[in-house]
């Protein structure tokens, strides 16, 4: 029987922070990042768009733990949110605010960015999950 191929797996996921009273897309401010990046250290990112969270695994050896490190990370991210006295929402888009209101977080590439793609890049309001797997060669 041949050897299976060995694999490994990381898992990336972006969420909305939300206001709770208006349901708004809210900027996250700077403090819920910095505390975020003191408990998670590089498993947290900003994005593009300032009320976007982005959260990924380490490098996970199989389905099992990444499982594991994806629960982890999620618990982690809603009670962050949630003593910043926001929410997180996780959706494909944002079904009342609009892109045009929301602020571009400060960053030389994501000006460079927003340059070059101009409202294609600032329109680009969305949400994602993002599963990588490596494979050996043949």
């Amino acid at each position: 029987m041949p050897a299976q191929p060995s694999f490994t797996l990381g898992i990336e996921e972006e969420f909305q922070v939300v206001d709770p009273q208006t349901r708004e897309l809210k900027s996250h401010i700077h403090e819920l990042f910095a505390e975020g990046e003191k408990r998670l250290k590089d498993e947290i990112k900003r994005e593009m768009h300032d009320p976007v969270i982005e959260v990924g695994t380490p490098i996970c050896r199989n389905i099992s733990e990444a499982r594991r490190e994806i629960t982890r990370l999620r618990r982690e991210i809603i009670t962050l949110t949630g003593e910043a006295g926001l929410w997180i929402a996780a959706a494909g888009t944002h079904p009342i605010s609009h892109w045009a209101n929301i602020p571009i977080t400060p960053n030389a590439r994501y000006d460079q960015i927003v340059y070059e793609l101009q409202m294609l890049a600032r329109a680009n309001l969305i949400f994602g999950l993002h599963v990588h797997v490596a494979v050996e060669e043949p």
